[in-house]
């Protein structure tokens, strides 16, 4: 009994939070960027993007994105982080042809910025980013790359 009271106050803490109710269910405010990267399966083209992710990864990192892979077949990476259902929702969301390798881009606004298919081009890729106004900014405030040799 003790513990379904502190969940029922919980939860209308919750309820009531300022900070819910300023980013109602089904906005997108994120505070990073965002690679989703679907596909039919876990095969060679998946293997290699994610090869490819862990070699770039201080260059994602510096630029604050979150590298995210799901396949038709249940794959995701990272694991158990997206249910099936929001798997789901975001295949719709993106109209994302489910017979093809498809990345997508999104800002830090929500918005989607650039969208490929097969393989990436990691330095189209971080230039585009660069280049971007929010990017600019966080590039004029940084002391120094932490990936800089």
């Amino acid at each position: 009994m003790k513990i379904c009271v502190q969940w029922l106050m919980i939860l209308l803490l919750m309820a009531g939070s300022p900070l819910l109710l300023a980013y109602p269910y089904g906005s997108i405010h994120w505070n990073h960027r965002t690679i989703l990267y679907f596909a039919p399966e876990k095969d060679q083209h998946v293997d290699s993007f994610l090869k490819e992710s862990l070699m770039n990864d201080c260059l994602l990192k510096e630029r604050d994105i979150m590298v995210f892979v799901m396949t038709k077949d249940g794959f995701n990476q990272p694991g158990d982080l997206l249910s099936p259902e929001e798997v789901r929702r975001l295949t719709l969301k993106y109209n994302i042809d489910e017979s093809s390798h498809t990345a997508i881009l999104i800002g830090k606004d929500g918005k989607e910025k650039y969208r490929w298919r097969d393989t990436t081009n990691w330095q189209y890729l971080t230039q585009l980013i660069d280049s971007m106004p929010l990017r600019k900014e966080e590039i004029a405030a940084q002391t120094s790359s932490p990936c800089s040799i």
